[in-house]
């Protein structure tokens, strides 16, 4: 008896989000308890912000998360509030427990099955991701053209010099946090709502 598998959807157009840890502290990688700690304290930031922007987990990877939006605004902004938060919660902890992030942001087309997700704006994520400076987001131009007017944060277009000669079929522009030193107390009241036994270090 032959056993089909079910049938892909049909193609939509989606904004994908990659995050990927870069790599922990010395510390971290010789200390498992430590390592899968940090890994699960990830896990529990991405999942709690997803959920206030309409943010679809599609699977976790190794590293970090594959994640899927409607469109390109509510991906940016999760990013950049993922990447705000970490950026204060490091300014509070040791070195060693330390958490960087790449992301990367596509918005293209991608279609459904098996829940997985395949297509052009998958395959474009992974690559700008991979690229990603630690801390920022890396988007394509598709990106850009929906959000440059509504986010509060620079918008830099990357030359080739930026990208070390690494060619792709899209425009790729680097989108840093706001850095807002003012809303560093806020900032650790949300990462104890959002990592529940979260303590900063002074």
């Amino acid at each position: 008896m032959r056993v089909e598998g079910s049938q892909p959807e049909p193609r939509k157009v989606a904004a994908i989000m990659f995050t990927d840890m870069v790599e922990l502290s010395p510390e971290a990688r010789r200390d498992e308890a430590l390592n899968h700690e940090l890994r699960e304290e990830h896990g529990r930031l991405v999942r709690g912000l997803l959920s206030g922007h309409g943010g679809r987990e599609i699977k976790q990877l190794e590293d970090g998360f594959l994640v899927e939006f409607d469109n390109a605004l509510p991906a940016v902004a999760c990013g950049l509030e993922l990447q705000s938060a970490l950026c204060a919660r490091n300014e509070c902890v040791p070195l060693a427990r330390r958490v960087e992030l790449r992301i990367g942001i596509h918005l293209g087309s991608v279609v459904h099955q098996d829940g997985d997700i395949f297509g052009e704006g998958v395959n474009l994520a992974a690559r700008l991701e991979s690229l990603a400076r630690p801390g920022s987001l890396y988007v394509s131009e598709s990106v850009v053209r929906q959000v440059e007017s509504q986010v509060l944060a620079p918008v830099v277009r990357l030359s080739r010099g930026d990208l070390k000669n690494i060619r792709l079929p899209v425009s790729v522009y680097r989108i840093d946090p706001p850095v807002l030193r003012r809303r560093r107390r806020t900032w650790m009241s949300r990462l104890r709502g959002l990592l529940p036994g979260y303590r900063a270090v002074p």
